[in-house]
């Protein structure tokens, strides 16, 4: 064969052969489809003609479709392990006590997850002892849920790739971005005490849950620690794990990490409890404050262990003298060789460590028994929020522990905090006194929080009253669904006192303003009300004139038979009967007067004048409208303020009666929940006058006969009404409207068609 076709053929062979390695990689989901997709399509073609395996490689790396890790494994030809079930390793994250962690991904999801695998041959003596430790820890961290706990997701195996590899075990668990505590304090340095004590509590609150299922970590150490870059403290590896229930640990047994263990586990780690972990996060605070080991040796391990057993507790301000005396003493507490004389539980410790975290403002909440002049004031400044007023907070929360919490944090910022430990509770206090915010748990006895919350919207005891809802165990979609249904914020459980006072004041803040909207709103109501009664005399012919047209200009509608002169009138009726009513209600306080109703009675009529654009067949069709002509219907909406704009433009002097025009027609077809139409706007974004001429509106077409259904007695609108599911209509109108129902049947029978 000639040279020339010798290299033809060579050429020919590696090109095939990266064609096929760019196919495996797409075909096996080492690359995902999607994110070969988004290349340019110039990309794509130039990788697929590249001849050279290596050079395909890296380009794909540099297209950020593969890993170097990836192509590490793909070129040492150790690709088994790299695909398990549905997720695809990615890179690989460190070793620890028991197997190998990998940062993989859902290959349909799109989620990291951390996958810890184990590798193990059959027939080995050690296989049986290890494979229970490693399931163990997995059904452990399923049992427990808390946001300061590394969730699992999953777990599986493969077999191995041959009769002499090892078969592949694996778990799923949630991703963690960030370091290990013991890693941070490495590259950054000691921590500040505050710091360093708001990590402790998140863990301490991880043992309250760990306690709850009996169960006892036995190795809490730095490096047992992630902190992601928000701060919030995960505490992982669960291998070590003991159950009061089942003990897998022989009597004599030693476990652990030496520099953080319980005097009482170097001895017999099969006969700890809680408060052995208790020792272990003491000496992890003090890692964090040091930078050091609670009990640096050289000694052999035995040695180390004998010593344990009878070694004082460490002094912090030895290394940090800014550390105050109470600190050593938290830590010599934690850290006591008998564990009678260390904190009992959890929540214990936590409430040891209240003092000594760190406000919003930046001040410590470990106060001196006297305050300075400066500091209170500062906090009688967060206090009044630009109110004058100092401000008060509902706190609702079964639990002890957290209500004590939120009330050290805010206490200390100067606000006013009274206590509920049930939701009915709660409700009749929001009722029987002003309350500026309520923190409100999920969770609770005898009334879930979100039916409180129901509660205080669709009859709010006072304007602008704010919500904070507080849960550890809520989905994104319940988070969803409860801002929806009207809180203002979520905080996830354990939050740390600088996401509290945080969240807190930037709601009070919204609640000032809102508070400052509606006085100026008010005074210039009231301002305007009097102008008008000085033009009164003036004007009146002018505005009979203009209610006079506005009729004329709805009447236009009963003329093609969409509405009855009828309707119109009691149109005007109702909303004025409607607003009387809700003017009384205190949520409405304010923004309802009588300037408001006798511009709602005018514009009313007005709320169909855009169905004057919309074709004769639309309103002549005798059965119900198909999906297409029902589009075309909601158009009038559009059409009729289009009109009223265009007026608005050319006669800017009648410009507030035409706006609430303009917000009637265009508006009464949405939805409290957001679902209606045209602008899909939801609760207090829709315009108070087009809620309530939508209740109208809906009452009168339910009790009017129309080509396509009979006319419904007022009983059975009533009862239609009140049995619908919540969301068409604003919850504190309807409850107005069933109140003064009788009122629209006395209209409608007084004003027949």
């Amino acid at each position: 064969m000639p040279p020339s076709s010798m290299t033809s053929v060579t050429r020919h062979t590696q090109t095939r052969a990266a064609q096929c390695l760019l196919d495996f990689c797409l075909e096996n989901s080492f690359i995902h489809r999607e994110d070969w997709q988004k290349l340019p399509e110039t990309l794509r073609k130039e990788l697929g003609e590249e001849k050279d395996t290596s050079v395909l490689l890296r380009r794909l790396v540099q297209a950020n479709v593969l890993t170097a890790y990836q192509v590490d494994r793909i070129e040492a030809g150790t690709i088994h392990g790299m695909i398990l079930g549905s997720y695809r390793v990615l890179d690989r994250l460190g070793v620890g006590g028991m197997g190998v962690v990998f940062l993989a991904e859902h290959i349909h999801l799109r989620r990291l997850a951390a996958i810890k695998m184990l590798p193990l041959y059959s027939g080995s003596d050690s296989t049986g002892a290890m494979l229970t430790r490693f399931f163990n820890e997995i059904r452990v961290i399923a049992q427990l849920q808390h946001p300061n706990i590394v969730a699992a997701i999953d777990t599986g195996e493969i077999p191995g790739d041959g009769a002499d590899a090892p078969v592949l075990y694996y778990h799923v668990m949630e991703y963690v971005p960030g370091k290990d505590l013991e890693q941070r304090v490495q590259s950054d340095g000691p921590l500040a005490l505050t710091s360093a004590c708001d990590l402790t509590y998140q863990i301490a609150s991880a043992l309250v849950e760990a306690e709850k299922h009996g169960l006892v970590h036995r190795d809490i150490k730095p490096s047992n620690i992630l902190v992601t870059p928000e701060g919030q403290a995960k505490l992982l590896d669960f291998g070590l794990v003991r159950s009061h229930q089942n003990r897998h640990t022989q009597p004599g047994m030693v476990l652990g990490t030496i520099d953080y263990l319980a005097p009482e586990q170097a001895r017999d780690a099969s006969a700890v409890d809680i408060r052995a972990d208790i020792f272990g996060l003491g000496g992890t605070l003090y890692w964090a404050l040091t930078g050091r080991v609670p009990f640096p040796s050289e000694a052999p391990l035995q040695q180390q262990v004998v010593a344990r057993l009878s070694q004082n507790p460490p002094s912090v301000s030895r290394f940090r003298p800014d550390m105050p005396p109470e600190m050593d003493s938290l830590i010599a507490r934690m850290m006591a060789t008998n564990p009678e004389d260390r904190y009992q539980n959890p929540k214990a410790l936590m409430r040891a460590l209240l003092p000594f975290l760190r406000s919003q403002s930046g001040a410590f909440l470990y106060l001196p028994a006297r305050q300075t002049g400066q500091e209170s004031a500062t906090r009688g400044n967060n206090a009044e929020i630009q109110t004058g007023e100092k401000r008060r907070i509902l706190l609702v929360d079964d639990e002890d522990m957290m209500r004590a919490v939120a009330r050290h944090a805010l206490a200390a910022e100067g606000f006013e905090c009274e206590e509920a430990d049930n939701g009915a509770m709660a409700v009749e206090m929001a009722r029987a006194k002003r309350y500026d915010l309520v923190l409100l748990d999920v969770e609770l006895p005898q009334m879930r929080g979100t039916d409180v919350l129901r509660s205080l919207r669709d009859e709010p005891p006072g304007p602008n009253l704010k919500v904070i809802m507080a849960s550890g165990r809520v989905s994104a979609e319940d988070m969803s669904n409860m801002l929806l249904a009207g809180a203002d914020d979520f905080l996830a459980k354990p939050f740390s006192l600088v996401q509290l006072t945080a969240r807190v004041k930037a709601a009070l803040r919204l609640k000032a303003a809102q508070d400052r909207s509606d006085s100026l709103a008010q005074s210039l109501r009231a301002l305007n009300q009097q102008l008008e009664q000085n033009l009164l005399a003036r004007d009146s012919d002018l505005i009979d004139a203009r209610n006079a047209l506005t009729l004329a200009i709805a009447e236009l509608v009963t003329f093609r038979g969409i509405e009855t002169p009828g309707h119109l009138v009691r149109i005007q009726k109702y909303v004025r009967i409607l607003g009387q009513e809700a003017s009384k209600v205190s949520s409405f306080a304010g923004k309802l007067d009588q300037n408001f109703i006798q511009l709602l009675e005018s514009t009313a009529p007005l709320h169909d004048v855009g169905m004057i654009g919309l074709p004769d067949h639309i309103f002549l069709k005798p059965g119900r409208l198909t999906d297409d002509e029902r589009i075309l219907m909601r158009a009038h909406t559009t059409i009729g303020s289009d009109i009223l704009q265009k007026i608005t433009r050319t006669h800017g002097f009648t410009a507030a009666f035409l706006q609430m025009a303009i917000d009637i027609t265009r508006h009464h077809h949405e939805r409290w929940d957001g679902k209606g139409y045209p602008d899909r706007l939801s609760d207090h974004d829709i315009p108070l006058a087009a809620r309530l001429v939508s209740i109208a509106d809906v009452y009168d077409a339910l009790r009017s006969r129309r080509p396509h259904k009979p006319a419904l007695s007022h009983a059975a609108v009533i009862e239609i009404l009140a049995e619908s599911p919540p969301g068409q209509f604003d919850p504190a109108l309807l409850h107005v409207f069933q109140d003064c129902a009788d009122q629209f049947d006395q209209v409608y029978r007084a004003n027949p068609d």
